[in-house]
């Protein structure tokens, strides 16, 4: 928690970030989309890199498109594990406190926030893909929305007729977002 370690983790999860989003691109483009723009944009002062890669959604194929959300992932994981490589064999200071920082970095918060289905980033997508339910969050906030209203509001509203398999994922989905929310 020293302020100068806090500063080198800012700077390798920025860096990470960036390379996160050039996967992303590299991949889209690999299965023949297009990037039509990339940038940095400033949320909480913080520099987020990202790229537009909105043309993978026209991939016939939605392994292709739930490889191109996960690529950032993979990329991410692989630096994880070569950075635990380099802190289990080096000797203790300055290199193994930083491989231990971008160990973290690319693996846990990694997992906990991208691969996290439950927040709109590329866990979401992989998993709106692999269900076959776009808009599955819209879906589901439709269905929280729902049962506040007939059973907190007592308001009689009704719901759209969806298959039993894809109510129980949209049902499921968004009891367990809104308790993500909450959290």
């Amino acid at each position: 928690w020293a302020p100068w370690n806090l500063a080198c983790m800012a700077v390798l999860w920025c860096l990470l970030k960036l390379i996160h989003e050039l996967a992303h691109g590299i991949s889209c483009k690999r299965f023949g989309g297009h990037v039509r723009e990339a940038g940095v944009v400033l949320i909480a002062f913080a520099p987020i890199p990202y790229v537009d890669v909105t043309s993978s959604w026209r991939f016939k194929s939605n392994w292709k498109r739930m490889f191109v959300a996960a690529a950032g992932m993979y990329v991410e994981l692989f630096i994880a594990a070569i950075a635990t490589l380099v802190w289990i064999h080096a000797e203790p200071g300055l290199v193994q406190q930083q491989a231990y920082n971008l160990m973290i970095t690319a693996s846990l918060i990694t997992l906990v926030f991208n691969a996290n289905p439950l927040m709109r980033f590329d866990g979401y997508y992989m998993l709106s893909d692999w269900l076959g339910i776009p808009n599955l969050y819209g879906l589901g906030q439709h269905y929280t929305q729902y049962l506040g209203r007939r059973y907190f509001a007592g308001v009689k509203t009704k719901l759209p007729q969806w298959t039993i398999r894809k109510s129980i994922y949209i049902k499921t989905y968004g009891v367990l977002s809104f308790f993500w929310r909450i959290l």
